[in-house]
């Protein structure tokens, strides 16, 4: 199958005006930014050019990352099957940088996808990745398709009746803000979240984002988008008024877009309320449900990267920054 050049590889600089009307004509020819397909996660030597990154890059932590000790004694169901493949499929939709992206070379890059790969490394299986689109990605759980979504999920409450979801493994500073992407030449106009009622308004369909946008901001027009990738090139063409994102991937568009975008959180301060979510905890895998073995193997994983990092406290964390690198974005941090 083909995996289609996500739109956030345009948005460097000046190719995302030269290019952009190739992405117009992919679109309309392919329907879709991003299809269920196979996806490559081989890397490519390079080193950092962030003045705030002091790692290793992303490249050389993929291949040191190593593995967590793991009780596999009483694998069953879908994990004694993975054993036996010797192999775990993992969904994600790479239009959510850092934590799932394209790089310029076409590969699957992320601090999620290295999760995804340090939990293959603890298991002894080799890493499959699938690619789709956002809301694609728990239907393949669920019919099992794949063995696994990553694909930057925080935890709701109705996910958890659904599916078997992972501890949180993102719950710090690095990524706890969510706000709102505009164009920068009205970013003037957002000075709180009050000023987007009557907005068109653009989040992935079954997202947090969606979720705040409801509660918070409620008579905004919503609209539901497959990827961000859309969501992206309905902001430029103006088809909508703003994009809800978490700060970091904001950030992230908005410092790649050439001038065109901006965070209100980085402009404004504007920011969603989360003190109103107690069952916030952080991003967080899915496994179909009943799938406890599977799911207390990953938990195993999670929770050893507290105690395993390898130049910061958390080795997720050295993921994030890794990644935040990777797709040239510094973190957002407290």
């Amino acid at each position: 199958m083909t995996c289609f050049m996500s739109l956030q590889q345009y948005t460097r600089g000046e190719k995302f005006m030269k290019n952009m009307n190739k992405v117009l004509a992919g679109l309309m020819a392919a329907g879709l930014l991003l299809t269920t397909g196979c996806a490559s996660t081989s890397t490519n030597s390079s080193s950092s050019t962030s003045d705030w990154y002091t790692g290793p890059g992303y490249d050389k932590l993929y291949e040191e990352l190593g593995k967590a000790d793991v009780d596999l004694s009483k694998a069953d169901g879908k994990l004694k099957d993975i054993l036996d493949k010797g192999q775990i499929v993992l969904a994600t939709s790479p239009d959510y940088p850092p934590s799932e992206f394209v790089d310029d070379q076409g590969n699957v890059k992320g601090s999620d996808i290295m999760l995804a790969q340090y939990i293959a490394n603890s298991l002894g299986v080799d890493l499959k990745v699938e690619t789709m689109d956002f809301n694609a990605v728990l239907t393949a759980v669920d019919t099992g398709k794949v063995d696994i979504g990553i694909s930057g999920f925080g935890y709701k409450a109705d996910r958890a009746e659904q599916f078997e979801l992972s501890h949180g493994y993102q719950s710090s500073s690095v990524a706890a803000h969510h706000t709102i992407l505009v164009p920068a030449e009205k970013a003037d106009e957002y000075k709180s979240l009050a000023d987007f009622s009557g907005k068109k308004i653009d989040t992935q369909a079954n997202s947090l984002q969606e979720m705040y946008v409801t509660d918070q901001i409620p008579d905004a027009d919503l609209q539901k988008v497959a990827t961000l990738d859309q969501a992206i090139l309905e902001l430029q063409t103006g088809k909508i008024d703003a994009i809800a994102l978490d700060s970091t991937t904001a950030k992230n568009y908005a410092e790649t877009s050439d001038g065109m975008f901006v965070s209100v959180y980085e402009k404004n301060g504007v920011e969603f309320d989360l003190s109103q979510y107690a069952d916030e905890s952080g991003n967080v895998a899915a496994v179909k449900k009943g799938e406890t073995s599977l799911i207390d193997a990953v938990n195993q994983v999670i929770d050893s990267l507290a105690t395993s990092g390898k130049y910061e406290s958390n080795l997720y964390t050295d993921m994030y920054y890794a990644a935040c690198d990777a797709a040239g974005v510094s973190p957002n941090e407290e």
